[in-house]
């Protein structure tokens, strides 16, 4: 077994310490857009009656026609947003 030793500076010290906390911050900025898209979501049942649909139906446009969802945990989500986009998109009223 051997040993290293390393020596560094105080510069090179407290360059390793800006770049960490540029990660740290960049970090905590995602994880914080992330959150507020999770409080734009609605849930699967607030979808339909959002697009005046049955609950059949937009479990069969989610499989089959691409509905924009979210899964958490095996809930379904949807974006009020992206489900008008969807709409004007395939002419759903």
């Amino acid at each position: 077994m051997s040993v290293l030793l390393y020596s560094h500076s105080k510069q090179d010290l407290e360059k390793v310490v800006e770049i960490i906390l540029s990660k740290v911050q960049n970090f905590q900025l995602s994880k914080s857009s992330n959150e507020s898209q999770k409080e734009d979501l609605i849930s699967q049942k607030e979808a339909c009656k959002f697009l005046n649909i049955s609950l059949p139906t937009i479990i069969t446009w989610r499989k089959e026609k691409d509905l924009p969802h979210y899964n958490y945990n095996g809930r379904y989500f949807y974006s009020e947003k992206e489900l008008l986009e969807y709409g004007k998109k395939h002419n759903h009223k």
